[in-house]
Protein backbone atom coordinates (compact mmCIF):
# COMPACT_ATOMS: atom_id res chain seq x y z
CA UNK A 1 0.00 0.00 0.00
CA UNK A 2 2.74 2.47 0.90
CA UNK A 3 4.63 1.67 -2.29
CA UNK A 4 1.55 2.66 -4.25
CA UNK A 5 1.24 5.91 -2.35
CA UNK A 6 4.90 6.80 -2.70
CA UNK A 7 4.60 6.33 -6.47
CA UNK A 8 2.23 9.29 -6.62
CA UNK A 9 4.17 11.55 -4.30
CA UNK A 10 7.55 13.04 -5.25
CA UNK A 11 10.38 11.28 -3.41
CA UNK A 12 11.44 14.31 -1.35
CA UNK A 13 7.94 14.64 0.10
CA UNK A 14 7.23 10.94 0.67
CA UNK A 15 9.29 10.74 3.87
CA UNK A 16 7.47 13.70 5.44
CA UNK A 17 4.16 12.32 4.21
CA UNK A 18 4.84 8.95 5.84
CA UNK A 19 5.90 10.61 9.11
CA UNK A 20 2.75 12.76 9.08
CA UNK A 21 0.56 9.74 8.37
CA UNK A 22 2.22 7.76 11.18
CA UNK A 23 1.73 10.68 13.57
CA UNK A 24 -1.95 10.96 12.66
CA UNK A 25 -2.42 7.23 13.23
CA UNK A 26 -0.68 7.35 16.60
CA UNK A 27 -2.29 10.63 17.72
CA UNK A 28 -5.38 9.11 19.40
CA UNK A 29 -3.14 6.88 21.51
CA UNK A 30 -1.17 9.93 22.66
CA UNK A 31 -4.27 11.63 24.05
CA UNK A 32 -3.96 11.38 27.81
CA UNK A 33 -7.04 10.75 29.91
CA UNK A 34 -6.80 12.69 33.17
CA UNK A 35 -6.13 10.29 36.01
CA UNK A 36 -9.11 11.52 38.02
CA UNK A 37 -11.44 10.49 35.19
CA UNK A 38 -10.35 6.86 35.47
CA UNK A 39 -12.01 4.32 37.75
CA UNK A 40 -10.80 4.02 41.32
CA UNK A 41 -9.39 0.54 40.59
CA UNK A 42 -7.39 1.92 37.65
CA UNK A 43 -6.11 4.80 39.77
CA UNK A 44 -4.99 2.42 42.51
CA UNK A 45 -3.19 0.16 40.05
CA UNK A 46 -1.51 2.92 38.01
CA UNK A 47 -0.55 5.52 40.61
CA UNK A 48 1.98 5.43 43.43
CA UNK A 49 0.35 5.40 46.86
CA UNK A 50 2.13 8.64 47.78
CA UNK A 51 0.23 10.47 45.00
CA UNK A 52 -3.23 9.19 46.00
CA UNK A 53 -3.89 12.00 48.57
CA UNK A 54 -3.36 14.63 45.84
CA UNK A 55 -5.75 12.77 43.53
CA UNK A 56 -8.29 12.59 46.36
CA UNK A 57 -7.97 16.35 46.79
CA UNK A 58 -8.53 16.92 43.05
CA UNK A 59 -11.56 14.60 43.04
CA UNK A 60 -13.10 16.36 46.03
CA UNK A 61 -12.55 19.79 44.44
CA UNK A 62 -14.19 18.58 41.21
CA UNK A 63 -17.05 17.09 43.21
CA UNK A 64 -17.64 20.31 45.13
CA UNK A 65 -17.53 22.37 41.91
CA UNK A 66 -20.08 20.04 40.30
CA UNK A 67 -22.21 20.31 43.45
CA UNK A 68 -22.10 24.12 43.24
CA UNK A 69 -23.28 23.83 39.63
CA UNK A 70 -26.04 21.47 40.78
CA UNK A 71 -24.63 18.69 38.60
CA UNK A 72 -25.47 16.05 41.20
CA UNK A 73 -24.55 12.94 39.22
CA UNK A 74 -21.02 14.16 38.47
CA UNK A 75 -20.59 15.43 42.02
CA UNK A 76 -21.68 12.07 43.39
CA UNK A 77 -19.31 10.21 41.06
CA UNK A 78 -16.26 12.30 42.02
CA UNK A 79 -17.01 12.21 45.74
CA UNK A 80 -17.70 8.46 45.74
CA UNK A 81 -14.41 7.85 43.95
CA UNK A 82 -12.57 9.97 46.53
CA UNK A 83 -14.19 7.93 49.34
CA UNK A 84 -13.14 4.64 47.74
CA UNK A 85 -9.56 5.95 47.43
CA UNK A 86 -9.62 7.23 51.03
CA UNK A 87 -10.69 3.78 52.20
CA UNK A 88 -7.99 2.10 50.10
CA UNK A 89 -5.19 4.09 51.73
CA UNK A 90 -6.47 3.81 55.29
CA UNK A 91 -8.32 7.12 55.67
CA UNK A 92 -11.70 5.50 56.27
CA UNK A 93 -12.28 6.66 59.84
CA UNK A 94 -11.41 10.33 59.39
CA UNK A 95 -13.40 13.51 59.74
CA UNK A 96 -12.80 14.26 56.06
CA UNK A 97 -14.37 10.94 55.07
CA UNK A 98 -17.36 11.63 57.30
CA UNK A 99 -17.80 15.07 55.70
CA UNK A 100 -17.71 13.55 52.20
CA UNK A 101 -20.16 10.83 53.27
CA UNK A 102 -22.53 13.53 54.55
CA UNK A 103 -22.26 15.39 51.23
CA UNK A 104 -22.90 12.23 49.20
CA UNK A 105 -25.85 11.50 51.52
CA UNK A 106 -27.25 14.94 50.74
CA UNK A 107 -26.75 14.39 47.01
CA UNK A 108 -28.47 11.00 47.17
CA UNK A 109 -31.38 12.63 48.99
CA UNK A 110 -31.67 15.30 46.27
CA UNK A 111 -31.59 12.58 43.61
CA UNK A 112 -34.43 10.75 45.39
CA UNK A 113 -32.34 7.80 46.61
CA UNK A 114 -33.55 7.89 50.20
CA UNK A 115 -32.29 4.44 51.23
CA UNK A 116 -28.76 5.24 50.10
CA UNK A 117 -28.96 8.71 51.69
CA UNK A 118 -30.07 7.26 55.03
CA UNK A 119 -27.33 4.62 55.08
CA UNK A 120 -24.61 7.12 54.15
CA UNK A 121 -25.86 9.59 56.77
CA UNK A 122 -25.74 6.89 59.46
CA UNK A 123 -22.23 5.88 58.40
CA UNK A 124 -21.07 9.51 58.58
CA UNK A 125 -22.57 9.89 62.07
CA UNK A 126 -20.93 6.64 63.19
CA UNK A 127 -17.52 7.89 62.01
CA UNK A 128 -18.08 11.25 63.73
CA UNK A 129 -18.92 9.43 66.99
CA UNK A 130 -15.88 7.14 66.71
CA UNK A 131 -13.46 10.01 66.26
CA UNK A 132 -15.12 12.07 69.02
CA UNK A 133 -16.51 14.98 67.03
CA UNK A 134 -19.01 17.12 68.89
CA UNK A 135 -22.38 16.86 67.10
CA UNK A 136 -23.17 20.43 68.12
CA UNK A 137 -20.36 21.52 65.78
CA UNK A 138 -21.47 19.24 62.94
CA UNK A 139 -24.58 19.98 60.96
CA UNK A 140 -25.90 17.88 58.12
CA UNK A 141 -27.15 19.92 55.17
CA UNK A 142 -30.44 18.06 54.84
CA UNK A 143 -31.45 15.27 57.14
CA UNK A 144 -32.49 12.29 55.02
CA UNK A 145 -36.12 11.33 55.32
CA UNK A 146 -36.97 8.13 57.13
CA UNK A 147 -37.51 5.16 54.85
CA UNK A 148 -38.99 1.82 55.73
CA UNK A 149 -36.19 -0.66 56.44
CA UNK A 150 -37.91 -3.33 54.34
CA UNK A 151 -37.19 -1.53 51.07
CA UNK A 152 -33.50 -0.84 51.73
CA UNK A 153 -30.52 -3.10 51.13
CA UNK A 154 -28.06 -3.56 53.96
CA UNK A 155 -24.88 -2.66 52.12
CA UNK A 156 -23.51 0.22 50.10
CA UNK A 157 -22.27 -1.53 46.97
CA UNK A 158 -19.67 1.01 45.83
CA UNK A 159 -18.18 1.44 49.32
CA UNK A 160 -16.61 -1.81 50.42
CA UNK A 161 -17.20 -1.94 54.15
Amino acid sequence: MLSNISGYIPMKHSKSFLLSAAFLLIMPALYAVPIEDKSSDEILSEVRISRIPKIIEILEEKGLRALDLENYNDAKEFLQKSLVLRNAIGMKQTEGSAQILAKVSSIESKLGNQCEATKLGRLAKRIYRQIGVNFGAVQFEEPPTKVAQVSCNDTITWLKD
